[in-house]
């Protein structure tokens, strides 16, 4: 009897330590992938910022005006032209198609 409760408690204190260490590395696992996401959502978050506050037309143009003044001018988009060439022949055509309902 004592020696089948000696067994019993020996297998249940192993079978508690395997139990135990497994956990540990899932957990440490777990944390691990946390850190990482949680560092991916920073990253993402401050480059959504930067897209949105960059990006907005009046910011560029707030941006254009207090860095570099006269350096641009206006271009009317549809007097742009596109240059390519073909069959070591160049063709220039229009960059923005125009609509032809207007």
């Amino acid at each position: 009897m004592k020696k089948t409760i000696l067994i019993s408690t020996l297998l249940l204190i192993l079978f508690t330590s395997l139990v135990k260490n497994s956990t540990k590395k899932i957990e440490d696992k777990i944390y691990t992938m946390n850190e990482n996401i949680s560092s991916l959502k920073i990253k993402l978050g401050n480059e959504i910022l930067e897209y949105n506050y960059l990006s907005s037309p009046d910011k560029l143009t707030q941006y254009q005006l207090q860095f570099f003044k006269d350096d641009f001018i206006r271009v009317d988009i549809l007097k742009i032209k596109k240059i390519s060439e073909k069959n070591n022949i160049i063709q220039i055509s229009d960059f923005v198609k125009s609509k032809i309902n207007e």
